[in-house]
């Protein structure tokens, strides 16, 4: 969860390890630190090519990582 913890009166900001990743019929297109910015990504391309399966799915940096290191 991302968000600011406070610590004896000092607020820290805690580090997400999130991402969004934009999958297009299967296939890993890009990768998003915000929601948002997938979301609008998904939605152009949704509006370019209708008729493709145009998903949004968060992940961690793990399946990140794994998943860059093959290509």
């Amino acid at each position: 969860m991302g968000g600011v913890l406070m610590k004896n009166g000092i607020a820290t900001s805690s580090l997400s390890h999130e991402y969004y990743i934009l999958q297009i019929n299967g296939q890993f297109n890009s990768m998003h630190r915000r929601f948002e910015d997938a979301l609008k990504a998904g939605l152009r391309l949704k509006y370019q090519y209708p008729n493709d399966d145009i998903k949004v799915r968060e992940t961690s940096s793990t399946e990140v990582m794994q998943a860059t290191a093959f290509h």
